[in-house]
């Protein structure tokens, strides 16, 4: 018999079950129950589900804040180590919060894994937003890129633009410099790698990005909800990860 998972539907705690439709979404970094940067994701969900859905999303952070102890208190969730949590608002008006496998982490990091990835020619839907669209759309990208031996995929559209999932920035750096692309996207883990990367003391600056900027990048960066990941490879040529170690020393001060 599997261990009985849980979730909180409506503000309500109850076994996990299936909601259909779609959704804008926020990954919630939560270390001892905690949750990271609660403010900036509800005013993220909130503005999204204005544009997308015409309805508001307003409840309280300390509404949330207590459900989520509520949730990983039932489910047993070790306080050692982060742990994502996931606010689903959808156009029905449902809302659902629920959490995944414990991190082997604690706190924001840069992670251990240095990713080999591949370009692939797909445009995410509705970039500017988090929805349930670009979920499904990062994850076929995702296994596209492992089905051909990789761990990871860098999107490009048909200008051969650098696009990103909004829950996974991506960024590269030449010299001491941090590029990112000009872009709208609502991303908390956009913030947190642009002030981890003023904390360092390293120059940011906003660009469109092209594959063809990869190939004069001394590194390439995706951020998540767990911390920085510094890309080894894309499409065989080789990158460095020392900025990518300095700033993620930042990212919880």
């Amino acid at each position: 018999m599997g261990v009985e998972r849980y979730m909180i539907l409506n503000g309500e705690l109850t076994s996990w079950q299936e909601v259909e439709g779609a959704y804008v979404y926020q990954y919630i970094h939560t270390l001892d129950y905690v949750a990271r940067n609660i403010e900036q994701h509800l005013k993220i969900l909130n503005q999204s589900s204005q544009a997308l859905f015409s309805t508001p999303f307003c409840p309280t952070a300390k509404e949330i804040e207590q459900s989520i102890v509520t949730l990983l208190s039932q489910a047993h969730i070790s306080r050692k180590v982060s742990v994502r949590v996931t606010i689903k608002h959808f156009a029905t008006g449902d809302t659902t919060i629920e959490y995944d496998t414990p991190s082997i982490y604690s706190g924001y990091v840069m992670r251990s894994l240095r990713p080999e990835a591949i370009c692939l020619r797909i445009n995410p839907p509705l970039e500017a937003y988090p929805t349930s669209a670009a979920v499904a759309t990062y994850q076929m990208a995702e296994a596209i890129a492992q089905a051909r031996g990789y761990h990871t995929a860098i999107m490009v559209d048909g200008d051969n633009v650098i696009r990103s999932d909004s829950s996974h920035p991506v960024a590269i750096v030449r010299g001491k410099t941090v590029i990112l692309p000009a872009t709208t996207i609502l991303s908390v883990e956009r913030e947190i790698l642009e002030r981890a990367t003023r904390r360092a003391g390293y120059e940011l600056r906003y660009d469109t990005l092209h594959q063809a900027d990869l190939a004069s990048a001394d590194e390439v960066l995706i951020m998540s909800w767990q911390g920085i990941s510094a890309v080894e490879h894309i499409n065989g040529k080789p990158y460095m990860a020392i900025l990518a170690e300095r700033i993620a020393k930042e990212f919880n001060k």
